[in-house]
């Protein structure tokens, strides 16, 4: 294990406790250890991909993949959507933290070819969700204005199609599931149509990482093993046909000379 990668841990742990003692509602995806792990495997392997540097961590959040880049040498731009005087929790991770945002749905306020690199961590299947059909692909359209020629978007935590998780959720109504999925034909489509050329495809949480609505103990169990359990899930979900039902994509697009 990496000396950074256990600070991270253990400095996104402590604001995981922090953001539950003070109740925030939609703390879910910092409030178990696999799931931080999961953000701290998917920080080394943005880092492995491309050389540091101004990358828009888009559509933020409490600024979790900002703050684990930041280590790794990016120059993180915050961005979300949101009220220009939104405040931030008192918790050690917004501390600092300065989000640039705007109330536009899919307008960024930054110049033609600023960054590197986009992330979008959990973030684009909202975008129809919370606005309406047809901003998902002028987002994408928009993400490409302010890539340089042959920066990267870099897409995680991208909902599969056919996700055994999400079936069993749907299926049984144990909580929140995605209405918007994907297939790994219809994201290269998609991509290819707003000025990107994918460069890498692939699978991951076959291993479910959101523990919500797990009984206590099997939680507690399961962390446990929460970085084993990641090591496995990074093999399983490479594997035909066993990947086909996994959870999310993960996918790597080169933005060509002409979004």
């Amino acid at each position: 294990m990496k000396p950074l990668d256990q600070e991270d841990y253990q400095f996104l742990l402590t604001n995981a406790r922090a953001g539950k003692a003070l109740g925030l509602p939609d703390f879910v995806h910092l409030d178990q250890p696999i799931g931080l792990w999961n953000y701290i495997r998917i920080a080394n392997d943005i880092a492995h991909q491309t050389p540091p540097g101004r990358l828009l961590d888009w559509g933020c959040g409490y600024g979790q993949m900002t703050y684990l880049l930041q280590r790794r040498g990016f120059q993180v731009t915050p961005f979300d959507i949101g009220a220009l005087d939104a405040s931030l929790p008192d918790i050690p991770l917004c501390r600092g933290l300065s989000i640039v945002r705007t109330p536009e749905r899919t307008a960024l306020p930054f110049p033609t070819a600023r960054f590197d690199a986009v992330l979008s961590c959990g973030v684009l299947e909202h975008v129809d969700e919370y606005s309406q059909p047809g901003n998902e692909l002028e987002s994408l359209r928009e993400i490409a204005r302010v890539l340089r020629p042959g920066g990267l978007v870099l897409i995680y935590q991208l909902p599969q199609r056919f996700a055994w998780q999400e079936a069993l959720i749907r299926r049984f109504k144990l909580g929140y599931a995605h209405p918007r999925r994907y297939t790994a034909a219809e994201i290269v489509r998609l991509l290819r149509l707003t000025g990107y050329q994918p460069r890498r495809v692939r699978r991951a949480n076959l291993i479910p990482k959101n523990l919500t609505g797990m009984p206590a103990r099997l939680r507690t169990l399961y962390s446990r093993f929460s970085r084993p359990l990641i090591l496995a899930d990074g093999w399983l979900s490479q594997l035909p046909p066993l990947n086909q039902v996994a959870g999310v994509l993960e996918v790597t697009a080169v933005r060509g000379e002409a979004p």
